[in-house]
């Protein structure tokens, strides 16, 4: 089978989800290729609107959950009325002609989005250009995207068959979705001792470990919610923080607290899944991504604020299945955090509870229903 994924650069999580079904594609001898969607128009817009997108979420997360909002009611309205399709859309068809340039000339097989903006550039080529090979759209959230509803996929891969409500109240059928959960890589499906990844890690054995990850933006006072950790931590606590690419975070939190021994800091790492495997609590926002990676290793999860929209759904799904505990500020997240490190009862709560509501292996299982030319 050839196969193209279609992503794009705003966050990180759509991206690592099309790399895990691209690898397993792969691991099976398929062909399999990921590009971003926007940069069929060009680069350069691709950067500016990714740019822009992540700038908007940073510093005016209020008003991107305004924004988020607006978008669930434009995509309903369009569906309702069957005449109109959103601004999203007509941005998103100005470089369909290029990309189905480049699925003809590739004699791609089919073609996955895990991102609403090829959805809906797809969309527009399915209805103007007899777009005839299965789209199918995979959900990196817990709550159906804004607009999704207005698109012409196939199939749906939703996150988990309880958050199907939010996709059927939005008029999608039934038929078209597939509870698959989201897709992780594969070392995160497998399980590692805590002794073995700790050892591996280089970290101590007998002490309890928090581990702090910013995601791919650096959202969030991880400064002072690590500083708050350490506060309220004994000796024998090391706290974990990933800054990932993000310099200018990892030099403040070097400069302001680098001298307590509890602190281990770590930029950028291809190791996170053994980061879990090795730690007791892990801190994170609510990305879709961060937060099943976590799910799938079974750690006892702690959210950081949400920005408003998809990352409030996210928690709200958390929560409500007590998958995990989420903080309203940085100080109560060092409290919770700290707290899970006492508390067996409850740590072993939200692990059960993840045992029971995880996919094991969603990639796996999206290839092999994509393979199995079940459209």
């Amino acid at each position: 089978m050839k196969a193209l994924i279609l992503s794009c650069n705003t966050g990180g999580g759509h991206n690592t989800a099309a790399k895990a079904v691209q690898e397993v594609f792969r691991l099976q001898g398929d062909d399999c290729v990921i590009k971003d969607a926007l940069a069929f128009g060009s680069h350069k817009a691709s950067d500016l609107v990714c740019g822009s997108y992540i700038e908007i979420v940073k510093k005016s997360p209020k008003l991107f959950g305004e924004f988020y909002e607006m978008g669930k009611k434009v995509g309903q309205y369009n569906v309702s009325e069957k005449r109109f399709r959103s601004p999203i859309y007509y941005i998103n068809k100005l470089y369909a002609d290029a990309l189905h340039e480049y699925i003809d000339e590739n004699r791609f097989d089919c073609v996955i989005c895990t991102h609403i903006f090829p959805a809906e550039a797809l969309t527009h080529l399915r209805k103007n250009h007899d777009l005839n090979i299965p789209i199918y759209f995979v959900s990196t959230d817990y709550s159906i995207s804004p607009m999704l509803e207005e698109t012409l996929v196939d199939v749906i891969f939703t996150p988990h068959i309880d958050s199907n409500i939010t996709f059927t109240r939005k008029g999608i059928t039934k038929d078209r979705l597939i509870d698959s959960g989201i897709p992780v890589g594969q070392r995160f499906t497998v399980a590692e001792s805590k002794e073995n990844a700790r050892k591996a890690l280089d970290l101590p054995l007998g002490d309890k470990i928090i581990l702090v990850m910013t995601g791919s933006m650096g959202f969030g006072d991880t400064l002072e919610m690590t500083k708050g950790i350490l506060e309220k931590s004994a000796a024998n606590i090391k706290v974990i923080v990933v800054t990932g690419n993000n310099k200018e975070l990892y030099n403040d939190i070097n400069e302001k607290l680098g001298k307590d021994n509890r602190l281990v800091l770590i930029g950028y790492t291809d190791k996170a899944n053994q980061y879990m495997d090795a730690s007791d609590v892990f801190l994170s926002k609510p990305g879709g991504l961060s937060s099943t990676e976590a799910l799938v290793k079974t750690i006892p999860i702690v959210h950081t604020a949400p920005i408003p929209g998809c990352e409030s759904e996210n928690v709200e799904f958390f929560t409500k299945h007590h998958l995990s505990l989420c903080a309203k500020d940085t100080e109560e997240a060092s409290d919770l955090a700290t707290k899970l490190l006492t508390d067996d009862f409850l740590r072993n709560q939200i692990i059960e509870a993840q045992k029971h509501y995880k996919y094991a292996n969603s990639a796996k299982f999206i290839v092999e229903y994509i393979k199995a030319g079940n459209v």
